[in-house]
């Protein structure tokens, strides 16, 4: 372990005293901003540029998702075989080389809208790997009993560039062409590489693959390895159901959201785009206030509290009438509490999870509790189309809005509650047998 610091710090000092750490943090946030800017670049290239049809720009984003169900479970057995810092390294490359190729191709009128089904493609498969990688690396940069701190620090620069990257996005595009912006997002890949590469590795995760006696191993049997020890885990198999109906219920709510506020409530673009912004800044107020949650009432309760707040938003949100200003701030506070209880949730499971999961099964059961929560979004948008067409918008969001209260019920009924602080989750990573937590 690097970067040891015997005094707890400050949350603010945190990544200043442990230059690992630091450098990985850099790494992570620079590639979320990069995200960002494809996010709305890449669309807009296809419209601008190529003249996409509506189907062709939907494709586009399709493909830029798809790779975390065709490839998370599979990603998580080899970053456990290969160095996980090196796959940060190659990812990086790959995204920086590959969004290059976009305004080279623009520049010699070589892009077609193929070629960019290829390259989001690329992209998003890269963006993968890197994304169960370098949680695997983290646990090689930091004690384990910072790993709170360390993800509430991610998990700051994710909400930050959340909420911020539309806005820095739209302000490079009003600056540059379309193409020099993804050529800026390429460079973005490529400092995240250099920072990635400054890292100086201490420990097994990040200089040598995860567990050399099980490379002749099948890649089937390492996946059934990983699925076994989520299911005999209690924490991790109620992290997975719990993450699972929460996502899926957030993008049914998206699925219908925009319609409600502009047709059900009749609210203008710009009230729209402040409501949107009052649940951006929330993800962000809800990283800040997690420290004081925790303290306040521990690990275990602050996650049932966080499930509370989307349960409350939800019912806000499905109270509001009107375009009144009251109404505006009832929908603005309801989506606000939703996407603030979004951190909360994420740094305090991620952080057990990776106390509580052996070395050489993290990229594993990172792969696959991501394969099992994220494949409900998909699932969700489907179902709250539907429920929005057959239904209309308003029904939709009470039943929604009524639907939070099942991830919260769960996290009351769950032994999470029981957990108060990260040392009571405490097991030796080393240890193949699964074993339940504290």
């Amino acid at each position: 372990m690097d970067d040891v610091v015997s005094a707890r710090p400050r949350w603010w000092s945190f990544a200043v005293e442990r230059p690992n750490f630091r450098r990985l943090w850099c790494a992570q946030s620079v590639s979320v901003f990069g995200s960002q800017v494809s996010l709305i670049a890449f669309p807009l290239i296809a419209i601008s540029l190529l003249d996409a049809s509506v189907s062709e720009v939907g494709m586009l984003a399709s493909l830029e998702r798809a790779p975390f169900l065709l490839f998370g479970l599979i990603a998580g057995v080899l970053v456990d075989r290969w160095r996980p810092r090196l796959v940060l390294l190659i990812t990086d490359w790959i995204r920086a080389a590959v969004l290059g190729l976009i305004p080279a191709a623009a520049f010699f009128d070589v892009l077609s809208i193929e070629w960019l089904f290829v390259i989001t493609f690329a992209v998003g498969s890269c963006t993968v790997f890197f994304d169960i990688a370098y949680q695997s690396v983290l646990t090689s940069v930091v004690e384990s009993g910072d790993l709170l701190m360390a993800n509430r620090w991610l998990e700051t620069s994710r909400s930050v560039a959340e909420m911020s990257g539309p806005g820095v996005a739209a302000g490079l595009l009003r600056v540059v062409s379309v193409p020099v912006s993804i050529a800026v997002d390429a460079l973005s890949f490529a400092f995240s590489a250099l920072f990635v590469h400054s890292i100086r590795p201490a420990g097994p995760v990040s200089s040598a693959p995860r567990d050399p006696s099980t490379r002749d191993a099948s890649i089937w049997s390492e996946f059934k390895a990983g699925l076994r020890y989520i299911r005999e885990t209690s924490f991790l198999r109620w992290n997975a159901a719990i993450g699972a109906s929460w996502n899926l219920l957030y993008q049914a709510l998206l699925a219908v959201f925009f319609v409600y506020l502009a047709r059900d409530l009749d609210l203008s673009a710009t009230t729209i785009a402040i409501v949107v912004l009052a649940g951006s800044f929330g993800a962000v107020l809800g990283v800040l206030a997690m420290g004081r949650i925790n303290k306040w009432c521990g690990l275990g309760w602050g996650i049932v509290l966080s499930m509370c707040m989307t349960s409350a938003g939800g019912i806000l949100l499905a109270t509001a009438d009107g375009s009144s200003l009251p109404a505006i701030a009832i929908v603005g506070f309801g989506f606000l509490l939703i996407n603030a209880s979004q951190p909360i949730f994420n740094v305090n499971v991620i952080s057990i999870r990776q106390m509580i999961t052996p070395d050489h099964l993290m990229g594993r059961t990172t792969a696959a509790i991501r394969f099992l929560v994220w494949g409900a979004l998909p699932i969700g948008a489907l179902i709250g189309g539907f429920l929005g067409e057959a239904f209309g918008t308003r029904p939709t969001i009470v039943v929604i809005g009524a639907g939070f209260l099942i991830p919260a019920v769960m996290t009351l009924i769950s032994p999470i509650r029981r957990i108060r602080d990260i040392s009571d989750v405490g097991i030796k990573k080393s240890e193949p047998t699964t074993s339940k937590e504290g």
